[in-house]
């Protein structure tokens, strides 16, 4: 008990376990950082979802029906949610010293414990309605299961040297293994019938029935004050966070095949499973970038395939500040997208509006499935410090297509060295007239146009060689350009 008693003095912690599915990946809280990370579940892609406003984050708990995490922060003394990203913090619960946590989604039930206070309690998912569950007989709870098929709770408490059971109301407390010297963690396996467990005060993980008969040690050796812990039953895998080595670790259900998962990290606790595979991407994007234009910034990606793609919407957010929408699918034309096909297609969207200079704007792009499905490409997120161009035009310049080759569509870019009568027109590689984009006077500077590929009646082009004509007074310039289907 020596070492568990320095932990408890000097770092205050407990822990507690999730195992829920989508999209395969590590949720876990580490309180050395005070951060909440995710990775793949071969470790690879860490990634920091919520770095702020933490203090000794603990148990972690995933609702991947409604694309949250909740988790309890010992030291703020509250229980709190975001959604899998890490973003929309809120607070649900302000307890005294929360520690393990579990999720009843049937019942839209959050049960934790505090060994602040020494209890076992639940509210309601919006923190609501916050009952006691249990409340004597406990020292340290730290741990919690639920088994929602037998209505039972189940809890590990390193200051009795004990796993108990209660039913989900507190009644009924049972002691299910006692002698152990500092359980923590714990996870349930109920097709099985097994309880585990990892022991802080061993150093050990360990398993036994449900009825605590058949105690038995898996992982004995290279532990370090194991805490949480999480079960992949479909591939017969335990998942444990380690204190002491600053690791997530794997090994099989019998604790053979110790695997390094996660390494470097600054005292891991809490941690989940998401063990969803990954969906077939709607649209597999080919590239994303963002550039400057005079007084504007041009979007441009290209997709590799399309399935069931009703078009795209584009995000951008200025500094520190969250992504807003900028443009949908539903306005703007140029972001309709192609329903289904296996050929790369281009768009261009230019941002307009009316940017600070000094800025940097990030955008990103979302596809929108025909059932209403949103995945946003924030992996492919792209970043433009911006500054105002504030000289004078001193020439007119008719600019090369951008991008080219193009489908469906292009932006074509042009600037005046005075106000001009302004003509600009498409024609085919044969010279035939195929649209006419601008035709109206129009003032000096820095200007633009789009061509979505269609001619003067809206209906498509085919593949090919066009040009493009501009005049402007007595100036006069063509240029070429390719559609690419």
């Amino acid at each position: 008990m020596k070492k568990l008693t320095i932990s408890i003095l000097t770092l205050g912690l407990g822990l507690t376990l999730a195992s829920n599915s989508f999209a395969e990946k590590i949720y876990w809280t580490d309180f050395g950082t005070d951060k909440i990370q995710r990775s793949d579940l071969d470790g690879s892609n860490v990634t920091d979802l919520v770095t702020t406003g933490l203090s000794f984050p603990d148990g972690i708990a995933l609702d991947l029906t409604s694309s949250k995490i909740y988790w309890a922060d010992f030291n703020t003394n509250k229980i709190q949610r975001s959604d899998l990203d890490g973003s929309n913090v809120t607070d649900l619960v302000t307890t005294t010293n929360p520690s393990g946590i579990a999720l009843d989604l049937t019942n839209s039930h959050i049960y934790w414990t505090d060994d602040g206070t020494q209890k076992i309690q639940r509210s309601d998912l919006d923190g609501s309605n916050v009952t006691d569950l249990v409340t004597t007989g406990l020292s340290f709870p730290y741990g919690i299961a639920l088994d929602l098929t037998n209505s039972k709770i189940y809890w590990a408490d390193a200051g009795t040297d004990k796993i108990q059971r209660s039913d989900l109301d507190g009644s009924n407390i049972t002691d299910i293994v006692t002698g152990l010297p500092g359980p923590f963690g714990i996870a349930l396996d109920l097709t099985n019938s097994k309880i585990y467990w990892t022991d802080f005060g061993t150093d050990k993980i360990q398993r036994s029935d449900l009825d605590g008969s058949n105690v038995t040690d898996l992982v004995t050796s290279g532990l370090s004050s194991p805490y949480g812990i999480a079960l992949d039953l479909t591939n017969s895998k335990i998942y444990w966070t380690d204190d002491g080595t600053d690791k997530i670790q794997r090994s099989d259900l019998d604790g053979s095949n110790v695997t390094d998962i996660v390494t470097g990290l600054n005292q891991p606790s809490g941690i989940a499973l998401d063990l969803t595979p990954d969906a077939p991407l709607s649209v597999e994007l080919n590239s994303f970038q963002a550039r400057q234009i005079e007084n504007s910034i041009s979007l441009t990606w290209s997709t590799a395939s399309e399935t069931e793609n009703e078009g795209f919407n584009v995000y951008r957010k200025n500094g520190e500040n969250n992504f807003v929408q900028i443009a949908s699918h539903k306005s703007h034309k140029e972001l309709k997208g192609q329903g289904n096909t296996s050929v790369e297609t281009f768009y261009t969207f230019v941002d307009n509006s009316k940017l600070e200079s000094g800025e940097l704007y990030t955008y990103i792009i979302s596809d929108v499935e025909t059932n209403g499905a949103e995945t946003k490409h924030e992996e492919m997120a792209q970043s433009i410090f911006f500054e105002v161009k504030t000289q004078e035009v001193k020439r007119f310049e008719l600019a090369q297509n951008f991008p080219n080759p193009f489908n469906p569509s292009t932006t074509i870019s042009y600037t005046l060295a005075n106000d001009s009568k302004v003509s600009l027109k498409i024609y085919n590689e044969n010279g035939g007239f195929v649209k006419e984009l601008k035709n109206g006077f129009t003032n000096e500077g820095s200007h633009s146009a789009q061509w979505d590929g269609t001619d003067n009646f809206g209906n498509q082009v085919s593949s090919g060689t066009y040009f493009y004509k501009l005049s402007a007074g007595i100036f006069s310039q063509t240029n070429k350009m390719v559609l690419l289907k």
